[in-house]
């Protein structure tokens, strides 16, 4: 199979070297940079949701869209579509955000951010329809876990050595875990609406984590250390509001997928869409909205106005931007009390994928409560021949391998999991490792309410004076594309109700401004 065009891998063969820094130059010369005239006009920071600015069918207006991530491209697109004037601001020399795709040896591609896609994902398979970009499949999980100094794999269930319930042995961890959210009134399809949740549901699932939810319908403690070993060790701390849409993606469907030649290959294609529109390398520094005008200033002294803001910055960064007039009370613990987690992700190339012939593979190829957490195999139908995984370590591991020495921390993390589970690594190829906490631009990986945050979720959607919000941290699906498109949609549609998407989803429930 060949290369995409216009994508030449290049091997990363120093693992000392910043894994990604091979991608800067092509990132660089993948979007022109150009300073725009400015145009008009705001309300007052503290001002109740503000109309649509769009009042007439003939009118254009000029629009600042603060980041060029999937959130930002998709909302640029949109309005862009409908006439209007936009340019989108971007703090780092690439699009893309937290879609980053690095090349490996053999012609493979890794992802140091969003790794996959799934068939209940219709935007994000939209899109990528739309451009025309090929698709590579994976396997979903059939791990081997290990916890408590015990290893055991799913596929052998009558093998399991940990003390669960009877209702619990014999059955997959996702069979479980579903029959537990029917327990509790939900299902893996309709929290995944636009419209959920509902009040009564806010309401309900606020002051509960994960934990809460499973164990007071029956769920035993053996079977929430499995759940943390499949998912992530976070997930049965996770607050369930935010969690519970996470956890349909990854147990309410097997069917996942990825881009070839890398996932950002699909905001390079919406970026070359807007061209010379994007400009590069503009970390924004301070928002005025106190006069006629909104006005953005950008780290070298440029400035930029218009007659609204969409703003993607994630809030780990909006909260250090200086605005006039000052953020409302609400909108100020927002910014300081969502939850947004660390992530290091550690890139494994191996010779071959050697723990298929073990009936091991997918997303995870194996689970675990041992430091090195969780292994991730994106390998599936890849050309190449190599094995292609990453560790994926969060919370207290994550912070455990950042104060390790950078040049052989990685590496530590893969001798680890080779004592734990012998056999499933042959030769090591490539070992490097990416940590979202030391990106600037968002100083985190996943945002979203803590436990009683749920009054977020409405806050989230209201505009700030003539500043509307978006990015997926601003929707129940954090850490996903789909997330990102949908606020993209909906705060464009807040600035003009004609926006729609680049392609038709076919969704059950469209989503509204």
């Amino acid at each position: 199979m060949s290369n995409p065009p216009n994508r030449t891998p290049e091997p990363v063969s120093d693992s000392s070297k910043l894994f990604w820094s091979t991608r800067r130059g092509f990132l660089r010369r993948s979007v022109g940079a150009l300073a725009f005239a400015p145009l008009a006009s705001a309300l007052p920071a503290w001002a109740a949701k503000a109309p649509p600015v769009r009042s007439r069918e003939s009118e254009s207006h000029k629009i600042l869209v603060l980041g060029a991530g999937m959130a930002g491209l998709t909302a640029a697109l949109s309005l862009q579509r409908c006439g209007h004037d936009v340019t989108v601001i971007e703090y780092q020399d690439r699009v893309g955000g937290r879609l980053l795709s690095v090349p490996l040896k053999g012609g493979q591609f890794t992802e140091a951010g969003g790794g996959h896609f799934r068939s209940n994902m219709p935007y994000v398979l939209s899109y990528i329809r739309r451009f025309g970009l090929p698709l590579l499949s994976l396997n979903d999980g059939l791990p081997r876990y290990f916890y408590g100094g015990k290893a055991a794999d799913a596929a052998v269930l009558s093998n399991w050595p940990w003390d669960l319930n009877p209702d619990e042995r014999n059955v997959s961890i996702a069979s479980t875990l579903n029959h537990y959210l029917f327990l509790n009134g939900l299902d893996a399809d309709t929290v995944l609406s636009s419209g959920w949740p509902d009040p009564a549901t806010m309401n309900r699932l606020d002051s509960l984590t994960v934990g809460d939810l499973i164990k007071r319908v029956g769920g035993s403690t053996a079977f929430m250390k499995l759940l943390d070993a499949h998912g992530g060790t976070f997930t049965g701390a996770s607050a369930a509001l935010g969690a519970i849409p996470d956890l349909a993606y990854h147990f309410g469907d097997q069917n996942l997928f990825r881009i070839r030649g890398g996932n950002d290959l699909l905001p390079q294609a919406m970026a070359k869409v807007l061209g010379k529109r994007i400009v590069l390398g503009a970390p924004v520094v301070a928002i005025d909205q106190g006069g006629d005008r909104v006005k953005v200033t950008v780290k070298d002294g440029r400035e930029f106005s218009g007659d609204a803001i969409i703003s993607t910055i994630p809030f780990t960064v909006l909260q250090d931007v200086t605005v006039t007039p000052k953020w409302s009370p609400k909108k100020k613990a927002m910014f300081e009390q969502m939850e947004w987690d660390a992530t290091v992700k550690v890139i494994a190339q191996t010779k071959t994928p050697a723990w298929l012939a073990q009936g091991i593979h997918g997303w995870p190829l194996a689970g675990s409560d041992r430091p090195w957490e969780r292994v991730i195999d994106i390998t599936g139908n890849e050309p190449g021949g190599f094995g292609n995984t990453f560790f994926y370590l969060n919370g207290a591991n994550a912070a455990a391998i950042l104060k390790r020495p950078r040049e052989t921390r990685a590496q530590e993390v893969v001798d680890q999991f080779r004592e734990d589970l012998p056999g499933l690594f042959d030769e090591m190829v490539t070992v490097q490792d990416f940590a979202w906490t030391e990106q600037p631009w968002i100083r985190g990986s996943f945002g979203g309410p803590p436990v009683g945050g749920a009054w977020m979720i409405d806050e989230w959607t209201k505009p700030e004076g003539r500043i509307h919000f978006a990015g997926d941290f601003t929707t129940m699906k954090s850490g996903w594309v789909e997330g990102a498109i949908e606020s993209g949609l909906r705060a464009a549609r807040q600035i003009d109700p004609s926006a729609k998407p680049e392609a038709e989803a076919g969704l059950r429930q469209e989503i509204t401004a």
